[in-house]
This record gives C-alpha cells, sequence and structure tokens, in this order.
C-alpha cells in the first residue's frame, strides 16, 4: 500500500482511501489488492487481516478493503477483533458501547450489535464492544464459530480486523478459522522476521500473502519483499 502522506496518531486511525477521492492511487492500491485476492480465492467468504506488528496497518487496511469491496455491490461484514483496543469504529464514525466482545460473554445476540455502514449501506460493522482485561475465556472455539458461521451466512464476505499476531496470542487461534488470512508488512521489516513470525505464530493458517502498508511512492521499497508472499 502507498504510504499515507497524513500524521497518524494513536487516538485517531489513518483515514480511509475516500479521503483523497475514489481514483487516487491509495484506492487503486486497494482494488489492486482485491483483483489479484480473488482472482485466485473465488470461494473466499471470510478474510482475516493481521499486522506482523502493532501500528503496521492492519485496520486501515481492513477498513478500506471492506469499502472497496463494498464498492462493487458485495454484502460486507467488517468484524473488529481487537477485545483489548477496538478501534474500526472510529474509523466510521459509529460507537463501540456493544460489540463482539458483548456478544462473546452474552450480554447481547448478534443480531443487536450489527452497525449499517453509510455508505455503502450492505456494509455492516461488528464492533470490538467494551474493552476486555482477558478476553482469553470468551474465546471459545465453538462460540467463535457460531459468530462466524451467523456473519457468513448474511454476507458474501466476513472481514476480521485481528490484532498483531505477534504481540495477541489470541490471533494465532482465531487466524485458521478462517478462509484466509493476509498479513500486513510496514515497509523496512526485515523479510527473515517476517518468514520466522509466520512459520512460528501462523502454522495451519491458509496465508494468502502479505500487504506492504507505507511503502514510498518514489522508491521500490517492496523489491526485498517479493519472495516472501507465500511463507507457508
Amino acid at each position: 500500500m502507498a504510504e499515507n502522506p497524513t500524521k497518524s496518531a494513536r487516538v485517531a486511525p489513518a483515514p480511509l482511501f475516500t479521503a483523497y477521492g475514489e481514483n487516487s492511487p491509495f484506492a487503486e492500491a486497494y482494488r489492486a489488492l482485491r483483483v489479484s485476492l480473488f482472482n485466485g480465492e473465488k470461494s473466499l467468504r471470510s478474510l482475516g487481516i493481521t499486522g506482523a506488528q502493532p501500528r503496521h496497518g492492519s485496520s486501515t487496511t481492513a477498513a478500506n478493503f471492506a469499502l472497496i469491496m463494498g464498492e462493487t455491490g458485495a454484502r460486507v461484514t467488517l468484524v473488529d477483533a481487537d477485545l483489548y483496543r477496538p478501534s474500526l469504529h472510529r474509523f466510521f464514525d459509529l460507537p463501540n458501547t456493544v460489540g463482539l466482545s458483548s456478544v462473546l460473554s452474552g450480554e447481547a445476540p448478534l443480531s443487536d450489535v450489527l452497525q449499517t455502514i453509510n455508505p455503502p449501506s450492505q456494509m455492516k460493522l461488528l464492533a470490538g464492544g467494551p474493552p476486555v482485561y482477558n478476553p482469553a475465556p470468551l474465546l471459545r472455539p465453538d462460540r467463535v464459530k457460531t459468530i462466524l458461521d451467523a456473519l457468513a451466512e448474511q454476507a458474501d464476505l466476513v472481514i476480521v480486523d485481528l490484532p498483531s499476531v505477534s504481540a495477541i496470542a489470541y490471533t494465532a487461534q482465531l487466524a485458521p478459522m478462517l478462509d484466509g488470512v493476509l498479513l500486513v508488512l510496514r515497509a523496512g521489516t526485515e523479510p527473515s522476521d517476517a518468514e520466522r513470525l509466520v512459520r512460528r505464530r501462523l502454522k495451519g493458517t491458509n496465508l494468502l500473502g502479505i500487504v506492504l502498508n507505507r511503502v514510498s511512492l518514489r522508491g521500490s521499497d517492496a523489491s526485498p519483499y517479493r519472495h516472501y508472499a507465500d511463507l507457508t
């Protein structure tokens, strides 16, 4: 992905590509990702996106990719699975009073927590919900699978924004439950570090490829990573 020229802050995620116009290089980069991904994975119904490290841009990638899929008319549900520090609701100026943590804990049914993203109206957001100090007891595999199956029945594609795979242990638990996963790397990350990370934490996951984020438009920063698109 091209480098976003706007300075990011911890309290405010980077803007969506729509801030630069539908024909901007940022929008085209996400369209290129859509084409390359779905040319080979036409049956993909659920997609996880995780960062190699915190602040590598996985949430920005998930939000923008959801919008790019939405412009095709696809019914997309975007899920914030970061139960420690949910952020996707801020991208769309939506509340986070209830969300995934509420469903997992049994405090609210799934049907009551899905929010509509406008535009496009066929897009839904399952926010992270109130942060959880220790989410491990909530993440029972059978419970998570039930939620994912229910979401898949209502959408053409479910995009799950997973916490950084290097920082949060449960990402390695959730990733194999999805049809495929993209790993987001910030330009400048050593390719060898990415390879070790994938082999250690994403074993058994259908890793579809790597999204290189914050690449200079003037350079060729992507060249060292060209052999690391398939590490499994």
